[in-house]
């Protein structure tokens, strides 16, 4: 009786590593995709730029259009709704993500190369073209029941880098 006990413990334990052991993975998994789809956002609002700006050498954000690409582009990488980033069902994530911070620095309000800080996102670095600095929150799904999800954020600084 005690080997069936011990064979049945076994089992168990083995089960449990193995579902930590993937969620792990999907986790990773599932970081690398939001990154990518991050850094794909902000590579599309980075180029929404007022056109008589760049005839001038001087770029200056359309602000609105660069939020809706940035909108449209991360919806389209994750699968959320482009006008809520709701989650559609069944997808990926589960929650929306938030944008915490968001700063567009182009030749109407800065002159460059612009030595940029941010201390409560500890971004500190100089800025040699106008650059759209953003703050995302994502809450990372589980898959492993005994894991809960957790809440992370991604800064990225995108600069225009023109035609």
């Amino acid at each position: 009786m005690k080997w069936v006990m011990m064979v049945v413990l076994l089992m168990i334990l083995q089960f449990e590593a193995h579902q930590q052991v993937f969620n792990l993975e999907m986790q990773e998994t599932d970081y690398r995709r939001i990154q990518e789809a991050v850094q794909l956002a902000t590579l599309d609002a980075v180029e929404q730029v007022q056109p008589t700006s760049v005839s001038s050498s001087e770029p200056i954000f359309n602000t609105a259009q660069a939020n809706t690409a940035f909108d449209q582009t991360l919806a389209a990488n994750l699968d959320l709704n482009a006008l809520t980033l709701q989650p559609k069902p069944n997808t990926m994530l589960s929650v929306a993500p938030k944008v915490l911070y968001e700063q567009f620095l182009d030749w109407s309000d800065a002159t460059f190369p612009y030595p940029y800080t941010n201390n409560t996102y500890g971004i500190h670095l100089t800025l040699n073209s106008p650059s759209i600095i953003m703050v995302i929150q994502f809450t990372m799904p589980s898959y492993a029941h005994n894991v809960k999800p957790y809440t992370f954020t991604i800064p990225v600084v995108q600069s225009y880098q023109g035609n």
